[in-house]
């Protein structure tokens, strides 16, 4: 009776609507296929099992994924450049960046499967009010897009990303500085500074360091939306990109896998330096060694809302799982001003302050 069951849920992440044969698509308030027809339910299978790779093992592999590739193609944005995974029950015709047509890309090659997927969390009307709640915890703002903000399009992408796990090894050495005021008797302020060495080994797990490879969205306007629940990743099934779109990765596992060190790297010297009391560097060196690497290729769902505002282009992009909104707004010159003079005031008075006393 289970495995009855279960053959049902799978064939309806792959069929057309059993009752009336229509068009299925995923509904981010049901968590499940919806029938653009009749509104009917088909179930979709959760598995919270999801898989990391040996990077040593895995990142020259051939991985066969024929049923994948069969089933989708990629397809390439002749006006933006953009490389888009659609399935082949995918009724979309256009580019979700800039809504040119699109064209099967002879060179780029479907690749590597995604392993999870945070599927969307909610619609685009939610989207929508998310996006202009969001708004309003923005200071720079000019007052009457934040009172009144334009919209033209809301639209929902999948941004391709690899995390990966290792186990750092760190010899460290270096030279640290601190500076102190000491004040005598009669009131008079010196400035002292001392000098000590430190080296050492230290041992960290790095888990989880995520990076985006999509060819639309840099690594810093993905980190104004950041961070994602990575709890509530599921094994990829194509049932969760049906009315949405999936960018194709831009950027080879090994060019990823360089990116993700670099940060491992600087995160290793944060967590050293933060163990000392100093006021600046004078000079620093460690050597890093990485053991037991993993990775993963997982899915993470962005809306990105487009809008003209004083004849002006702009496309911002926010959650798909929490609905934080990122960047590339408008900005205020008066209010960015105003701030400016207020820090120049604040330390001219603090400045006068410590004069007075001394």
């Amino acid at each position: 009776m289970q495995d009855s069951q279960f053959e049902k849920v799978v064939k309806s992440t792959q069929d057309k609507c059993r009752s009336c044969g229509g068009h299925l698509y995923f509904s981010p308030e049901d968590q499940a296929l919806k029938c653009e027809s009749c509104d009917g339910i088909e179930k979709i299978e959760f598995d919270h099992n999801n898989q990391k790779h040996d990077f040593k093992e895995n990142k020259d592999a051939k991985e066969d994924y024929n049923e994948f590739a069969n089933e989708n193609k990629v397809f390439k944005c002749s006006s933006c450049g953009a490389n888009v995974v659609l399935n082949k029950l995918d009724v979309a015709t256009k580019c979700p960046y800039c809504d040119s047509s699109i064209t099967v890309s002879k060179d780029a090659k479907i690749g590597l499967k995604p392993d999870s997927i945070i599927p969307f969390k909610f619609g685009e009307q939610k989207a929508s009010m998310l996006y202009k709640q969001g708004l309003k915890k923005k200071w720079f703002l000019p007052n009457v897009f934040k009172k009144s903000p334009p919209i033209d399009e809301i639209k929902g992408v999948y941004v391709p990303c690899f995390s990966f796990d290792a186990k750092s090894h760190t010899i460290y050495s270096g030279r640290l500085s601190k500076t102190y005021t000491t004040t005598s008797r009669d009131g008079h302020t010196q400035t002292h500074t001392t000098y000590f060495n430190i080296s050492g080994v230290r041992d960290y797990t790095h888990l989880d360091v995520m990076v985006e490879t999509s060819s639309k969205i840099d690594q810093i306007t993905f980190n104004g939306i950041k961070p994602y629940n990575l709890k509530e990743l599921v094994v990829f099934k194509d049932a969760f990109i049906r009315g949405y779109s999936l960018e194709h990765y831009d950027q080879a596992l090994e060019n990823c896998k360089k990116v993700a060190d670099a940060i491992i790297d600087q995160q290793i010297k944060n967590y050293i330096l933060s163990s000392y009391v100093y006021t600046n560097v004078e000079s620093y060196n460690q050597d890093v060694s990485l053991s037991q690497e993993k990775y993963s290729y997982y899915i993470v769902p962005t809306y990105s809302v487009k809008y003209k505002y004083k004849d002006k282009d702009y496309v911002t992009y926010m959650n798909g799982q929490t609905g934080k909104v990122g960047g590339g707004l408008p900005k205020s010159a008066v209010k960015i001003t105003f701030f400016i003079f207020g820090i120049i005031a604040l330390i001219i008075g603090i400045i006068a302050v410590i004069y007075c006393f001394s």
